[in-house]
This record gives C-alpha cells, sequence and structure tokens, in this order.
C-alpha cells in the first residue's frame, strides 16, 4: 500500500495537472467509443496498449474475461458485465464492444485444469469461488476446446455474433506459435462475442448493425496484440503489414 500512496504522490507531481484538464475538457459532453472488457490481470494494462485515454472507453475487468451467458440470470440477479453493458450501449449509446484475452491468463490456465472433474466437482467449486465462476461462466469455453482438440485442432470453429444468423469461422492458431492454454484463451475469447450477444436489450441495435462486437488478444510476452478478423477467419497481429487492411474490414462492415 506504501508503494501505491508514493505513486499517488508523483501522480500529483507529473500528470495530474495534464489530467485534470482532459476530465474537464470531456466533463459535460463525454463520448466513449468502446465498452472494452479484459482480464484482471495485473500485467494487462488497457489503455496503455490501445492508446486510448480519459473518457474513450468504459473498461471492465474479471477473472478470465468473461460475460455470463443471459441464461444464467433470472428475474433480477445480474453480475457486473450484463450492468456495464446496459450502461454503455444503452444509456450511452456506444457502438464498439470489445473483449480481450491474453496469453498466459492465469484463469485459463485454471479453467484448462478444471478439465480434471474431481478438481471441478461440487466440493471443490464451493470451496473457491474462482473454480465456481469459471465452471459456471467459462464451460461452453472449456468444452469446445475440448472438443476441438479431440478432433485434432485442425478444423475451424464456428461462432455466433450478433444474431443466431450471423456466424463466423475461426481457425485457432494455425501456426502453432502458442500453448494449449494459450489455445482455449482464444476460444473462450471468441465465446464471449456469442455471449455478449445473449442479451435481449441488445438485441435491436445488434440485429440493425447499429453495434459491432469485436475480440483482440494479447501476447503478453511479445507485446504483439491481435485483432480477430472475420475476413481471414483467424486472429491477425496488428502490425504495419495489417493495420491497412484490418482498418479497411473495420470501416467496410463495422462503421
Amino acid at each position: 500500500m506504501e508503494r501505491i500512496l508514493r505513486g499517488i504522490m508523483r501522480y500529483r507531481n507529473t500528470t495530474r495537472e495534464q489530467m485534470v484538464k482532459e476530465f474537464q475538457k470531456v466533463r459535460d459532453n463525454p463520448e466513449p467509443k468502446a465498452v472494452f472488457f479484459t482480464c484482471m490481470d495485473s500485467r494487462m494494462i488497457p489503455t496503455r496498449y490501445t492508446d486510448t485515454h480519459v473518457g474513450d472507453m468504459f473498461v471492465v475487468r474479471n477473472a478470465g474475461n468473461l460475460i455470463p451467458h443471459a441464461q444464467h440470470f433470472q428475474d433480477e440477479y445480474f453480475s457486473c458485465e450484463p450492468a456495464a453493458l446496459e450502461l454503455g450501449c444503452v444509456v450511452n449509446d456506444i457502438r464498439h464492444i470489445i473483449v480481450c484475452g491474453h496469453s498466459d491468463c492465469k484463469a485459463m490456465n485454471l479453467l484448462y485444469q478444471l478439465r480434471d472433474p474431481d478438481f471441478a466437482s461440487k466440493l471443490n467449486r464451493r470451496l473457491s469461488p474462482l473454480r465456481s465462476w469459471l465452471c459456471t461462466h467459462a464451460n461452453t469455453s472449456l468444452d469446445r476446446f475440448q472438443e476441438w482438440r479431440k478432433a485434432g485442432m485442425k478444423d475451424p470453429l464456428i461462432f455466433s455474433s450478433e444474431t443466431p444468423l450471423r456466424r463466423f469461422v475461426a481457425y485457432i492458431d494455425m501456426e502453432h506459435k502458442f500453448a494449449l492454454e494459450d489455445k482455449l484463451s482464444q476460444i473462450n475469447t471468441l465465446q464471449q462475442m456469442s455471449n455478449i450477444a445473449s442479451y435481449g436489450f441488445l438485441k435491436s441495435r445488434l440485429e440493425s448493425h447499429d453495434l459491432h462486437i469485436h475480440a483482440l488478444w494479447f501476447d503478453i510476452y511479445t507485446g504483439d496484440i491481435y485483432y480477430f478478423s472475420r475476413g481471414s477467419k483467424r486472429f491477425v497481429a496488428v502490425d504495419e503489414s495489417s493495420v491497412d487492411q484490418l482498418s479497411a474490414e473495420v470501416r467496410r462492415f463495422y462503421s
């Protein structure tokens, strides 16, 4: 905690004045462009690796960058993720939702271990809120990963997105660059796109192409950011050779 306090003092003496100017600039007319879901991992600093600033994004973080499917909620029982979707996309009329997973995700590493029925038993879930969270809200991702792995990890996966009829094909790590747990993380990131579309209060905007869902994936060891291109059917590293093509895809289909 002392380190945090010292950090606050450095902030007061360095960037505070500039940040206050930014706060004042957006105070009366903030125009955030995206709701950004990512992991709570301390290595994930989305405003830094997207070069975004005050007022640019709503950021929601949890263990495993999960957005629970709407089927898990009845009556008035909700978690913060759908509330954030409503605040961002209904109240504030934001048009882009981004889900960002990452490599060496501790939540995904644990989800991979939950393939063991004993490790994922009801008793263990009662003892561990994290295991319970993953078993409840990431089990679909794990099931899809295991089916894909059993089939040889070569065939594409098919995900639904903005509507049940709008599906996309995804090839996962065709270059075999990443560990199994990282492949699971990529599948989990794409599964969240389907989960987001399960909420009825987003339906009309999704169907009218007024709201768009995107996926990013961050390799924390190389610093590379991957954008899931539905045209390329895979995660594509965002770099000097790809950014123009990816930007053209975004302008054409998600503007």
